[in-house]
């Protein structure tokens, strides 16, 4: 069979491409969506879903399809847009009338609009939309960095992009199937239900000639798109790109200069509500980086897990972040950063609040519209269900009372701790010491007397030295360590604003403990901590903690959270009650957060990951020869 292929005379397309490809699709028009399904099994329905759940379909109000054939692709992201426009653009007429034919019989026709055009040559205003999205198109243009250019120039700042394209498929025993596939299969399949072999001859030839998926991400990212992400679909035979458009940042100069910019970062707002005696709450959104960062700093008990830095780094794993900010008279209220995973279901994803929502005291009364608006999110975006697990203290009956009344109740899996350790910092070096125990004072001098020193690290190759104590201490204590690549991404997408620290205890140059601290606004958060055998034996986790105590007072913290706590302090069984003494030495107090909630959107889907997922995970982590223990939760 290879032979034969290798036999076959290459398709020609002449010097003018786009007039090849306009004939070519105007040809296959009339079973094209047939052949589609049969060649793909289907997997270009969920392939499209994905593709939709990319660019964030909750905050579109406008988007266009470039190539967008028969329509299908937007069709999908009106459907799940709600209420917003999209434009479809596509060179052959015979694909467009289908796709018109669809759209009048559809119920989302009405919102969804087709012109014949050139993705090269968008019939689209600068920064005008907020989605652009494309599905098997990139290979049939003349110019793909002039596509990328065009999209870059037709969205808004902050908007997105997503293209979904066939690439050479790297899988050793794969591979060789689907190009038997592919190259044998497909050509003859579509010359049978199409007439048109040549059309199917030259889709495998298309894709060998086409640059692979990182080649493709690199012409993405010299288009002006930084943070270029690629996932590989349907056993690797498809590649997805996705892309943020950065907001534009300026220096404070005149005013006109700055007001000049004001229609683009002007978040969409609409009421949603009143409080009492307080004013229409409006909601925001989209939000870039700066205004979400400082607005959620404003908000009296911020939480990094929902800065800008924590839903980036969290992107890199598959989370999509949607960040959604409430005002009342101009200032920030509450805060949603609502992240969403898609599963093996296709078309269905899961969603989690990490230690949110943010509600500020001073605005209790707006728990139900934002408890409201996360389930909408969840429901609208198909998650399975919604996780929140807030920094609100147990006994806050009325918040319990109002999460009940959402519809979001006690959840059987905990992500994070529900219970904590928190250190006043709010005072002189006299006043912190004050609150030890002397036996901690004594231990922190004792390590200063024997050379523990205690720095900032700003050195790369200071990570992969704490993760090897950090795996020793796992090792000690029974815990499950990820691939050190997740520590070092998180350093990565959260040390240069600040938001996470490394903070390293050594004794000339032997490394004896380290420990990765959070920060914002007010609140700091010992995250991640490790010791090894010698820094037990000169105390060096105790001076370490210290110093990171001052620290996070001088950078303007009054709290010093240490992350984790029985839930019981008097419970002697409890594998973190060790844990919590070392704590409470610092003069923590102990407290009881009201832990994760869960609301469901589909209970028969939920049950099935409540009981099937962790027993393949238990399954997966026998297999790998790893242990559980009692920190195994892992932030975010």
């Amino acid at each position: 069979m290879t032979r034969w292929m290798m036999r076959r005379p290459p398709v020609s397309i002449g010097t003018d491409k786009a007039a090849y490809v306009e004939a070519m699709f105007d040809g296959i028009a009339r079973r094209y969506d047939l052949i589609n399904r049969l060649m793909t099994g289907g997997l270009d329905v969920a392939s499209r879903s994905f593709t939709v759940e990319t660019v964030y379909p909750e905050l579109v109000q406008t988007a266009v399809d470039i190539g967008c054939g028969t329509g299908d692709l937007a069709f999908a992201l009106a459907k799940r847009a709600k209420g917003a426009r999209v434009l479809g653009i596509d060179f052959s007429a015979r694909m467009l009338d289908h796709a018109a034919i669809k759209g009048a019989s559809g119920s989302t026709g009405d919102r969804v609009r087709f012109l014949r055009g050139d993705g090269m040559r968008v019939p689209v205003a600068d920064g005008s939309t907020d989605a652009v999205v494309s599905a098997w198109v990139l290979r049939n243009v003349a110019d793909v960095s002039q596509v990328f250019s065009e999209a870059f120039r037709i969205l808004r700042p902050g908007g997105r992009v997503a293209f979904l394209e066939l690439t050479p498929v790297r899988s050793k025993w794969f591979g060789p199937l689907f190009r038997f596939y592919f190259h044998g299969v497909v050509p003859i399949l579509g010359r049978w239900l199409s007439g048109q072999g040549q059309a199917y001859q030259y889709l495998p030839e298309s894709v060998d000639r086409f640059p692979d998926a990182e080649t493709l991400g690199e012409i993405l990212a010299r288009a002006g798109f930084p943070d270029v992400n690629i996932r590989r679909l349907a056993f690797g035979t498809l590649a997805l790109h996705t892309a943020t458009k950065p907001v534009r940042s300026v220096a404070m100069g005149s005013l006109s200069e700055i007001q000049g910019l004001e229609p683009e970062f002007e978040a969409v707002t609409r009421s949603i509500g009143r409080g009492v005696e307080a004013g229409p709450l409006t909601l925001r959104w989209p939000v870039d980086a700066g205004t979400w960062n400082k607005s959620l700093a404003q908000l009296d008990s911020p939480h990094a897990l929902q800065s800008w830095e924590w839903g980036e780094f969290r992107r890199q794993s598959g989370w999509m972040p949607t960040r959604i900010l409430f005002e009342r008279g101009g200032r920030p209220v509450a805060a949603v950063s609502f992240l969403r995973r898609a599963t093996p279901v296709p078309g269905w994803g899961v969603g989690y609040v990490p230690k949110g929502p943010v509600v500020d005291s001073r605005a209790v009364d707006v728990w139900p519209e934002v408890l409201g608006h996360v389930a909408r999110i969840a429901t609208d975006s198909r998650c399975i269900f919604v996780k929140i697990d807030p920094d609100v203290e147990a006994d806050r009956t009325d918040i319990r009372q109002a999460m009940r009344r959402a519809g979001f109740k006690p959840s059987r899996q905990q992500v994070q701790y529900p219970s904590t350790m928190i250190v006043d910092i709010d005072g002189p070096d006299e006043v912190l010491l004050s609150r030890m125990k002397a036996t901690w004072r004594r231990y922190i001098r004792k390590a200063e007397r024997e050379g523990v020193t205690v720095r900032v690290s700003s050195d790369t190759s200071d990570v992969a030295r704490f993760m090897d104590i950090y795996r020793e201490t796992a090792s000690r204590d029974g815990f499950i360590v990820r691939p050190d690549t997740y520590y070092a991404k998180g350093l990565e997408f959260l040390g240069p604003s600040g938001r996470a620290s490394l903070w390293l205890a050594e004794s000339g140059s032997e490394l004896l403990a380290g420990a990765v601290i959070l920060s914002h606004g007010t609140r700091a958060w010992y995250l991640w901590g490790a010791t090894s055998q010698r820094g037990l034996e000169t105390h060096a986790m105790y001076r370490l903690q210290w110093e990171a105590l001052r620290g996070a007072r001088e950078s303007g913290c009054t709290f010093y959270d240490m992350w984790g706590a029985p839930d019981n302090m008097g419970d002697e069984s409890d594998p973190l009650r060790g844990v919590a003494y070392f704590k409470s030495g610092f003069g923590a107090r102990h407290v009881n957060w009201v832990g994760a909630l869960d609301y469901v959107v589909s209970p028969v889907l939920n049950s099935l990951w409540l009981e099937a997922v962790p027993r393949a995970f238990s399954v997966l982590r026998k297999l790998r020869g790893e242990r559980t223990g009692h920190a195994v939760v892992v932030p975010g």
